[in-house]
């Protein structure tokens, strides 16, 4: 027996989602898991599919729900046929799913992230098909705590709802202390002590308010540069506030990094941020997958209290958690954090045994599979 995965959101495009699902995937497989997953056709699709243990199908990517019935016609001719389908989205996999289900008589289980489940706007059509996904759906997988509070409100019964967190590989993230001297040369720096935050360029990731930050950071912490790895629509409104808050000279925008590379700069920096806060037509941040591989690296975090943000960071053991509204609040987790070196490599070394203990993608895999025993879709 297998379990199917429909996952329009896959590599190698880059993205949370993306991560969180090829890697969970990569840990099943490593577990003994006999698992399918069928992807949409994107470039660079073959050569990323030849790296991971597990076969991926890939159909055309259209509309949602020419995408839904290109996934469901590849799902019902896979074989073996799957004892489970896992939907990694509501839509369009879910909609797959409920096709797929019919014909080939398996449950299906929903993964969820974030805000998607909270209603907004007046599409009416949309909120009834992700309620018929959710009511029809033997149980749900939820990245967090809060995404576990969400999928009720759309039919989900709450004992069917299972959080089994997010991870990852600490083994990736050692070798980027080779590339440190390299990159602080390129970047221009010496002695300064480095802030980072990796995200989209988006309003929700805050990168305005640690910028309003800055200069109040700047008082205690002379030395002092702020990078901001990641691209987005708001790049220039952001260059642009620098320059009106007068830190430009402490702001550099990196742009897109290759994953590979991006242990180096967590290596780098001195102190992970990313004040995540709601905002209005974007999803809340679900979990925050970065806080867990600055960890991994040995560094501390600050992150906006909101969305699933408090499971991703443990307060005063893996880093901070402030306001994310508040630029005073920011600057004071900052000062304390790059004026305490003591502290800071507590923070560090706390999330690193953190992931250790209960972050890796194996532990992931392992709530995962508990979680489908649970369901009753598995003997346990």
């Amino acid at each position: 027996m297998s379990l199917l995965f429909l996952a329009t959101g896959f590599p190698p495009r880059v993205g949370g989602i993306q991560t969180y699902v090829a890697e969970l995937c990569r840990a099943l497989a490593k577990r003994g898991e006999e698992l399918t997953v069928i992807a949409t056709q994107q470039p660079g699709g073959q050569a990323f599919d030849a790296t991971v243990p597990y076969p991926v199908l890939r159909v055309p990517a259209r509309d949602l729900l020419s995408t839904a019935l290109a996934m469901n016609t590849a799902a019902v001719n896979v074989t073996p046929r799957p004892e489970a389908i896992i939907a990694t989205k509501w839509s369009p996999e879910g909609v797959a799913a409920i096709l797929a289900r019919k014909r080939l008589a398996v449950p299906y289980v929903v993964m969820g992230y974030g805000r998607e489940f909270i209603q907004t706007g007046g599409n009416v059509m949309k909120w009834a098909v992700q309620q018929a996904v959710l009511r029809r759906a033997a149980g749900g997988l939820a990245i967090s705590n809060y995404t576990s509070r969400l999928m009720p409100r759309r039919g989900l019964p709450a004992d069917k709802v299972h959080v089994i967190y997010a991870g990852v590989r600490p083994e990736a993230y050692t070798d980027g202390t080779r590339s440190v001297p390299e990159l602080r040369s390129h970047l221009g720096l010496t002695d300064e002590k480095v802030i980072l935050t990796v995200s989209r360029l988006v309003a929700r990731k805050g990168q305005d308010m640690v910028m309003g930050a800055l200069a109040q950071v700047r008082m205690a912490v002379p030395r002092l540069r702020y990078l901001i790895v990641g691209d987005g629509p708001r790049r220039q409104e952001l260059e642009t506030l620098a320059e009106e808050l007068g830190v430009q000279e402490l702001v550099g925008f990196i742009g897109e990094v290759p994953g590979e590379q991006l242990s180096a700069y967590y290596h780098l920096c001195d102190v992970l941020v990313m004040t995540s806060r709601d905002v209005a037509g974007e999803p809340s941040e679900g979990f925050g997958l970065v806080y867990l591989e600055a960890n991994a690296c040995g560094k501390p975090v600050i992150g906006g209290r909101t969305g699933g943000v408090e499971d991703a960071i443990a307060e005063g053991v893996s880093g901070l958690l402030v306001n994310p509204e508040s630029p005073e609040e920011i600057a004071r987790a900052l000062t304390r954090i790059l004026s305490d070196q003591q502290f800071a490599q507590q923070l560090g070394q706390q999330g690193r045994r953190r992931i250790e203990e209960g972050f890796t993608w194996g532990h992931v895999a392992e709530r995962f599979q508990g979680a489908l025993g649970e369901l009753g879709i598995r003997a346990e």
